[in-house]
């Protein structure tokens, strides 16, 4: 039994939010460390291009550590050599978003004016960054309760039956 977050989805949503307002030059900022996750996130970010008749520039497409730290040297690096930007970027994960913000910011990036940003997960700091992070929350403490509903259930019932749950998320628009 599983309980998963609707990566695809989600992603796919965030992306059409994007399209929506205007943007057709959009980035990915890609874990440099494939988890199963991300490429179930990577998976909606083409859906959601192909659904506008648009495709992905793999020239937008920067993997960074996962990591703040991480994510920030790789992005500056990145940008050492002058690259052209996209309007907007979709980020794997909220970390990865503040690195690379950080770095854009350092170099004279306006953000949102020159690029737009999207990260996934609603960590607690996207509301108090400059600016403020526009992401997709997920219910952590709901997939816990639902994974742990479910072992109960299963040690009452004896039952040999596996469940796949997905747990939709919430897109929270900010700066």
């Amino acid at each position: 039994d599983t309980v998963l977050i609707n990566n695809t989805d989600s992603v796919c949503g965030a992306v059409d939010y994007l399209i929506r307002k205007g943007h057709r030059h959009i980035g990915y900022l890609s874990s440099s460390i494939p988890i199963k996750n991300f490429y179930y996130r990577g998976v909606g970010f083409r859906r959601a291009h192909s659904r506008h008749g648009l495709r992905p520039n793999a020239d937008y497409v920067v993997r960074l550590t996962p990591t703040m730290d991480g994510a920030y040297r790789d992005m500056l690096a990145y940008l050492k050599t002058s690259p052209k930007l996209p309007t907007a970027y979709f980020a794997d994960n909220d970390i990865i978003a503040f690195g690379a913000m950080k770095a854009l910011q350092e170099s004279g990036v306006r953000i949102p004016g020159d690029v737009s940003i999207v990260g996934f997960d609603d960590m607690p700091f996207c509301s108090v960054t400059s600016p403020t992070l526009t992401t997709i929350r997920v219910f952590k403490q709901e997939m816990g309760c639902m994974a742990v509903r479910r072992l109960l259930e299963k040690m009452k019932s004896k039952s040999k039956v596996c469940s796949k749950i997905q747990i939709c998320t919430e897109f929270v628009e900010r700066e």
